[in-house]
């Protein structure tokens, strides 16, 4: 049997980082006397497979992970045993059986959306959207990676297709934001680094982000993208033609 779960890593697991969290997922399963299969060789370990690392410092509200188990176990009642031992780093928020031979959630999410915050006391939201426009009307981006002393440098890499849309909207005394970037085996991008991007683009010094958060992972097809849930993962549509606009 194979199981998928959809879940948060809070505040209170901020913090943690993905060796951490795979450790305390991995506890949790026990405490819930979840059925874990595992590897063979000399080091078995229980298969699990994460969507997508988290860094530290961020949290996410709609993570996933696949275990596959043993033997068959009532899906309703493993839920319920499962959200009973998290922690307060984590929150389940569903669980289903999926195929034992599907396609991996690694090889299938290509979409990830976040959000953080920044003072809007220091930077003015006007300047943000024009950076926005100017950014997001360039034929190309060119991310320049830091050089470590000792090391060869890395040639440049063009990430303009990396970035799918970006608002900003006031929040509280803050400047919300929020992107949808392109998850490739090629490239990715961190969130902090459009930021920065962005404070060239608009002119403006970029400030300190807060509270980053991976909103969603997502499938996306056809300017379309859907949560890895539900039997044709049509949970949690979203459009990402009409819907990115700002």
């Amino acid at each position: 049997m194979r199981i998928r779960l959809r879940y948060e890593k809070t505040e209170a697991g901020r913090f943690l980082s993905h060796l951490d969290l795979a450790r305390t997922m991995e506890r949790t399963l026990r405490r819930a006397e979840v059925p874990l299969a595992f590897s063979e060789g000399f080091n078995p370990h229980p298969k699990m497979s994460f969507a997508s690392a988290l860094a530290v410092g961020i949290t996410g509200e709609n993570e996933f992970l696949d275990v596959e188990l043993r033997r068959r176990v009532n899906p309703e009642k493993l839920e319920q045993a499962i959200r009973e031992a998290m922690p307060p780093a984590l929150k389940l928020k569903q669980l289903e059986e999926i195929p034992m031979q599907g396609k991996s959630l690694s090889a299938s999410i290509n979409l990830a959306v976040y959000r953080f915050l920044v003072s809007a006391g220091r930077i003015h939201e006007a300047d943000v959207r024009a950076g926005i426009d100017r950014m997001l009307a360039a034929a190309e981006l060119w991310r320049q990676p830091k050089i470590k002393p000792g090391k060869k440098p890395i040639p440049a890499k063009e990430v303009r297709g990396l970035i799918r849309w970006i608002t900003v909207s006031p929040e509280n005394g803050w400047l919300k934001l929020e992107m949808a970037l392109v998850m490739s085996n090629m490239a990715q991008l961190r969130p902090q680094e459009v930021w920065a991007m962005l404070a060239d683009f608009g002119g403006f010094e970029a400030d300190a982000v807060r509270q980053v958060c991976r909103t969603g992972l997502y499938i996306e097809e056809d300017g379309k993208a859907y949560m890895p849930m539900g039997g044709d993962h049509r949970d949690a549509q979203r459009d990402f033609n009409e819907g990115g606009g700002h």
